[in-house]
């Protein structure tokens, strides 16, 4: 009798072509169930019939190939197993032997020891057909060791007083911010920030948008071919991406294609001329035989947000569709060859005039995939190792698969770090256990290739800022930043993290950057520079391998191993004392992080809120 649950898919994230030469498989099955799981396997052209029986066929050769999987992580009610394969001819057929008795296929579960010639029956094996080099997920190759800083420029610094806008503020000068105040931030501040930021160690700034807009988020772009005028110019933006590439940093911008502003022309357009705007079509109008908008306009075409409180207290009145309900940005039509046109056309505009290294695509997952797979196309042709990563806040399997983009902002670790780690939260705290799974759930989810190209991140300008999910705590906010640090992909950093800024959700996590270097955290930002000169030097940062040696939720820390180096953090106020898993006990360990050498016994103190990164 089957007693057991097991799932595997051909072709997919349980199916995957890693190399040229390689494929990985997955599958998982009822926690605790598995005494072993074998795949048999090989060349689906490697057969010949069966003698006894002309109606079947059978392995020829090779194919009594038996490798046993590895298990891999466990999640709550499943565990994973894992095997990387390499067949003889490029492609093959496969099952898996369950517990030396059941073979699992395609079609349907056998038990061999009723029906053992099953063992060869190909129509009920699992098909790679081919390993085409086209399918392997290739994300540009320096986007691995990147360390990304995060910027919100108009809170960053202010270098250019002569282009302030109007009732500019002094530099955080205000008790509650708002997204309606100006304090001046723009490009010639980034660009004379650019030696701190090297000096750190950063490899790259992604900058929110900074195309002419009507706020300071500039998420309501009116023109995509036109630095705003409060940051600058475009010749300004030339001479900061120079400077960056001087120093070695890549610059990656902000592409906002699901929406536009308001006062974009094709909108303006269509507002004047309704249906017979050539641009018409360009938006998401809801009911064509109404007028586009149904409520007063300032002469500029600007909205009064006095005389639209009807629409935000009952959003059907709206007559186009828009990002959330916000009736400042109409949502495009990307299917529209008009505007994909326009929008394809800025995206491959800024990387052909200015030299640009990478597309963050704002609400990424509410465009079509068919508009991103020719993004990507444009792109790519413009500048091959263009790196383009969606914010995508959930799963995102059907846009990584080698064809829309190269990674997403990975916020499915930021939620398990907050819930862990985080003592000012609204949801569950995790006990370690439950940690473990919400981090396995990741690294079974996603392809072992696509895991490197990931942005990484523990707050952004859309979220509370770490150090506040940590109670404002300087010794706790280490742990989180640690631990994105040795999670593969690249790690990134919300300007002022380093140095202490604190914030609430959107707007007050929009603080201006703390610039005294006497009110810079110094202990953060030296933990900052250092995790990243490791992240440098030791592989095992980026290692896509975690074993985890020990999880406690009684004295609440995590020891797991990545290649050669052992990781163990205790989110525990008070210290305590912990019995030493058999691997590390009775050995002597450099501690990478201190550069002390250390000699384990069969115990070890861990101190409130301690961590040791560990090398044998």
């Amino acid at each position: 009798m089957i007693d057991f649950t097991i799932y595997h898919e051909a072709k997919s994230k349980y199916a995957y072509i890693f190399d040229k030469d390689t494929v990985h498989l997955r599958l998982f099955a009822s926690k605790n169930k598995i005494e072993s799981i074998q795949v048999l396997y090989g060349d689906p052209f490697n057969y010949s019939h069966n003698e006894k029986n002309d109606n079947k066929w059978e392995w020829a050769n090779e194919g009594d190939e038996f490798t046993i999987m590895k298990k891999e992580y466990e999640l709550e009610n499943f565990d994973y197993y894992f095997i990387s394969l390499k067949p003889k001819y490029k492609r093959m057929k496969y099952a898996f032997i369950v517990n030396g008795k059941y073979l699992f296929g395609s079609r349907e579960i056998v038990d061999l020891e009723k029906q053992p010639d099953q063992k060869f029956n190909l129509f009920n094996f699992f098909n790679f057909p081919y390993l085409n080099e086209e399918d392997i997920f290739a994300a540009p190759a320096w986007i691995e060791d990147q360390v990304w800083y995060s910027i919100f420029p108009e809170r960053f610094h202010n270098g250019d007083h002569t282009i302030n806008p109007t009732n500019t503020l002094k530099w955080n000068d205000t008790d509650k911010y708002s997204n309606n105040q100006r304090f001046g931030g723009d490009l010639e501040g980034i660009i004379q920030k650019l030696p701190y930021l090297k000096s750190i160690g950063f490899t790259g700034i992604y900058m929110t948008p900074i195309f002419e807009s009507d706020t300071s988020h500039k998420y309501d772009v009116v023109d995509y071919y036109k630095i705003d005028k409060d940051f600058g110019d475009n010749d300004k933006f030339k001479e900061l991406v120079e400077n960056a590439h001087k120093l070695g940093l890549k610059v990656m911008l902000d592409a906002v294609f699901n929406h536009s502003g308001f006062r974009h022309p094709f909108f303006i357009d269509v507002i004047k001329n309704g249906k017979n705007s050539k641009y018409y079509d360009c938006f998401h109008i809801i009911d064509h035989s109404k007028p586009v908008v149904n409520f007063p306009l300032n002469k500029d075409f600007t909205i009064d947000r006095n005389k639209i409180g009807h629409i935000f207290k009952n959003h059907d009145l709206l007559n186009y569709r828009t990002f959330a309900f916000t009736p400042f940005m109409p949502k495009l039509n990307t299917n529209n060859p008009l505007m994909k046109e326009h929008l394809l056309n800025a995206a491959e505009y800024w990387i052909k005039e200015y030299d640009i290294d990478g597309w963050r695509l704002d609400v990424s997952n509410e465009v079509g995939h068919r508009f991103w797979r020719d993004f990507r196309d444009t792109v790519k042709s413009a500048k091959k190792d263009t790196y383009i990563v969606g914010e995508n806040w959930d799963n995102s399997n059907p846009w990584l698969q080698g064809d829309q983009y190269d990674g997403v902002m990975n916020y499915e670790i930021l939620f398990p770090l907050w819930n862990y780690f985080g003592t000012n939260i609204d949801g569950p705290q995790y006990k370690s256990t439950e940690f473990m799974f919400k981090i396995n759930k990741v690294l079974v989810d996603y392809p072992k290739n696509v895991l490197r190209a990931m942005y990484n991140l523990v707050d952004s300008h859309d979220t509370t800022r770490i150090l506040e999910i940590c109670s404002n705590d300087i010794n706790l906010v280490m742990l989180p930043y640690l631990f994105l640090f040795s999670f593969p992909g690249a790690p990134s950093i919300y300007y002022g993290g380093e140095v202490g800024l604190s914030g609430k959700h959107d707007p007050d996590n929009r603080r201006c950057m703390i610039w005294e270097k006497e009110k810079q955290n110094k202990d953060i930002l030296n933990h900052i520079k250092k995790l990243i000169k490791l992240r440098s030097k030791y592989p095992a940062f980026k290692s896509t391998e975690f074993e985890w040696i020990d999880v406690n939720d009684e004295f609440e820390y995590i020891i797991y191993k990545k290649d050669n180096l052992y990781f163990i953090m205790s989110k525990r106020y008070i210290p305590h004392l912990i019995k030493l898993p058999k691997e590390l006990q009775d050995t002597t360990f450099k501690d990478i992080y201190n550069n002390t050498t250390l000699k384990f016994e069969k115990e070890l103190t861990l101190e409130s809120y301690g961590f040791y990164i560990l090398k044998k």
